[in-house]
């Protein structure tokens, strides 16, 4: 029976030993998450999309702009071209409500984007927003995920939120932005000057 215990605290130290020096930084391989991710990711390229970094903060606070863009309607969901891209189509906000963005962003900084959403479940969250690129239009995707347990709901389906969009990678000019959804996404029009 000793021998037995010894053996395994032996492996249990071990075991640990191993992990510690060994295991690769961040976090570990989904399968299924992973592969759709990397073939997501060559639909697009192959299509001519390129992503953008954004940083997404929830809740927001309601922004002090002075000149922000008039923002109008378009058609609802991603579009037949992209979500043929999407190996798992994306679950989208039901409804955008307000937005409120810049008219114009010097190169370099940061698009702050304020725009306010309606949940199609309360055992949903916005999870992250991916903005995808393609010559003078940017799409951007918020895709809902589902909270952690069984029990959990979010308090309210409506939400406010900021999306922050990088505009190092954007030459100098006129964009068309669309904010994606299931019913009519928010449509606008920003100049990242030099």
């Amino acid at each position: 029976m000793k021998w037995i215990a010894l053996a395994i605290v032996l492996f249990v130290v071990g075991y640990t030993l191993v992990n510690v020096f060994y295991r690769k930084p961040g976090r570990a391989f989904r399968p299924y998450e992973d592969m759709n991710n990397r073939a997501t990711t060559a639909r697009l390229l192959a299509a001519g999309w390129q992503k953008l970094p954004v940083e997404l903060r929830l809740p927001a606070e309601k922004p002090a702009l002075t000149l922000a863009a008039p923002v109008s309607r378009g058609a609802s969901g991603l579009g037949a071209e992209l979500e043929a891209a999407f190996a798992e189509k994306p679950v989208l906000l039901a409804t955008i409500g307000r937005v409120t963005a810049p008219q114009s962003v010097a190169r370099g900084a940061t698009c702050a984007i304020y725009f306010s959403g309606t949940l199609t479940d309360q055992h949903l969250q916005l999870g992250h927003v991916e903005a995808l690129r393609r010559g003078d239009e940017i799409v951007l995707v918020p895709s809902l995920e589902k909270l952690p347990g069984k029990e959990l709901l979010t308090r309210w389906n409506d939400g406010d939120y900021w999306a922050g969009l990088d505009t190092e990678r954007l030459e100098p000019g006129r964009y068309r932005v669309r904010l994606a959804a299931r019913g009519p996404a928010a449509e606008w029009t920003f100049t990242v000057t030099p």
